[in-house]
């Protein structure tokens, strides 16, 4: 999963169509295709790669809603900007907040991502003392890279995003290979536990960066046409890779693939040798952190927005130290971020976020169906059967919610009740 980099924020540069697709699919593909496919084998057995494409396709419908709003509204920042102008500063605040906790999730998730992976070329980091050791001290470099400044961001985040769709190409061709040397067997795992509905709502983790796009939508040319024509391109390219690189893993270590935590690297190995697990843990070790860094520098920056330029959030936040960084708000996001690395599972934090998502997708909808015929703003883009499209994918998303566990229940209203008080607080301070 991917944010909204800050860093393209406040440029002039028009991207063309075929940028558009590259960021897209860039910010989509993440670190849940490279350790998810054992886990969905075991939820839905053959049923994965249809979970994984329903969750596309789903997806692909809420991101239309951002998309119809984006061109309605021509601002950054996405669903709490959308809730804001339809709801008030309540609920924008609300939004805006769970975003950043969105962002902390992530952060945390694509470090236990990173120490899942490099358990499986160091062993000894399997240890619990030594995965908290290790992992502290990541956290402590990008606290550090994001107070002195991410000089390096961009040159690890070009070669990230290289590197993750060469492996996945790498993979999927070597599927090919192993077909046409084997012939294609496929085996329904007798352990499954036919938990579609589960296997559904984990699989969407895969698809939460589409709202990079909409973003970025006063960066496109013409985005009244560009922005729809390219998400639907961009998912159904990322649709493809992900179905292709699930039944890849399926057909080479069949019921295996359930015992395998870096099901990819052993999809691979199986086919080239041992090498070939090491070369791909070693490219998704530099895809992943790349990650772990962007989000850790974006999610800050969102905050420290929220306090400075839009005044939802106390002042504070928005601090900044002698290099302009917001120190206050990157405290709080990689502490927090620490915290849930570790003493969370890779698979909890993809359901916590999974969770919070839904949530942002939620709201948009409710704003999109408020502000779809509001006067005082653009026509925007309007689609064929929209409001059924849109009343399906709030039924939808319902649907989804009810399997997440009390527990994720719990921490969302605890997230919610403390951005309740600190809202109340500050708006009480300045006398609103």
């Amino acid at each position: 999963m991917r944010k909204p980099s800050g860093r393209h924020r406040g440029t002039n540069k028009t991207l063309s169509f075929t940028s558009v697709i590259l960021l897209g699919i860039n910010g989509i593909i993440g670190s849940g295709i490279f350790l998810l496919p054992g886990t969905l084998y075991q939820e839905a057995g053959l049923g994965s790669v249809s979970a994984i494409v329903l969750a596309g396709l789903s997806t692909t419908l809420i991101a239309l809603s951002y998309a119809m709003l984006a061109s309605k509204i021509d601002d950054d920042g996405g669903a709490w900007v959308y809730s804001n102008r339809a709801f008030g500063a309540f609920i924008g605040f609300q939004t805006g907040w769970f975003g950043w906790f969105l962002g902390v999730i992530t952060i945390a998730a694509e470090l236990a991502a990173f120490l899942t992976a490099l358990g499986g070329l160091i062993p000894v980091v399997k240890q619990r003392s030594v995965y908290i050791s290790v992992a502290l001290v990541i956290i402590a470099a990008l606290n550090a890279i994001n107070l002195v400044g991410p000089n390096i961001l961009t040159f690890i985040d070009n070669i990230s995003s290289a590197l993750k769709i060469i492996i996945l190409i790498a993979v999927i061709a070597a599927g090919g290979y192993f077909i046409s040397t084997h012939g294609l067997h496929v085996s329904q795992p007798q352990a499954v536990s036919s938990d579609f509905r589960t296997a559904f709502s984990t699989a969407f983790y895969m698809f939460t960066g589409f709202s990079f796009l909409p973003v970025a939508a006063n960066k496109m040319k013409n985005p009244e046409k560009t922005l729809p024509r390219a998400l639907m391109v961009v998912m159904l390219i990322v649709i493809a890779i992900y179905g292709m690189a699930q039944m890849t893993t399926i057909v080479i270590l069949s019921t295996n693939l359930m015992a395998e935590t870096l099901p990819v690297a052993a999809a691979f190995a199986a086919v080239v040798g041992t090498i070939g697990k090491t070369v791909v843990i070693l490219g998704m070790l530099i895809s992943i952190l790349g990650v772990a860094v962007a989000v850790s520098f974006d999610t800050p920056i969102e905050m420290a927005s929220l306090a400075t330029e839009k005044t939802l959030l106390p002042a504070v936040f928005g601090r900044t130290n002698k290099s302009g960084a917001p120190f206050v708000a990157i405290w709080l996001t990689i502490g927090i971020a620490a915290l849930l690395v570790v003493s969370g599972s890779y698979l909890f934090l993809v359901n916590l976020i999974v969770f919070s998502a839904f949530l942002q997708y939620i709201t948009t909808i409710l704003a999109w169906f408020k502000l779809r015929h509001d006067p005082t703003l653009p026509a925007g883009i309007h689609l064929p059967m929209a409001p059924l499209l849109m009343g399906f994918a709030l039924l939808l998303i319902g649907y989804l919610m009810t399997s997440a566990t009390w527990l994720t229940w719990l921490i969302a209203v605890i997230v919610a009740l403390i951005g309740s008080v600190i809202y109340a607080t500050d708006t009480r301070r300045r006398g609103e």
